[in-house]
């Protein structure tokens, strides 16, 4: 099977990407029940970011995604 340059890009933004990209793409689309449901059963999901599971609601809001991913990079650089 040969794939499409698309293909491929968005396949390795799926493997390489981190679980912020994920929900982006796939979990933001999910009913309030849904999501809940799958960070309980995923529960090492989003480990990285500083979210409080009572406020998976927040994560809608590209803004506070974006808050998200600073304090994470700066977590890293922080403990390098």
């Amino acid at each position: 099977m040969k794939w499409t340059k698309d293909q491929w890009e968005r396949f390795e933004k799926f493997i390489l990407g981190d679980d912020m990209d994920f929900y982006e793409e796939y979990t933001i689309h999910l009913t309030d029940e849904e999501q809940v449901k799958f960070f309980a059963e995923n529960p090492d999901f989003l480990s990285g970011y500083p979210i409080d599971r009572n406020k998976i609601k927040l994560l809608r809001d590209p803004i506070y995604r974006g808050l998200l991913r600073k304090i994470k990079r700066y977590e890293e650089r922080k403990n390098k």
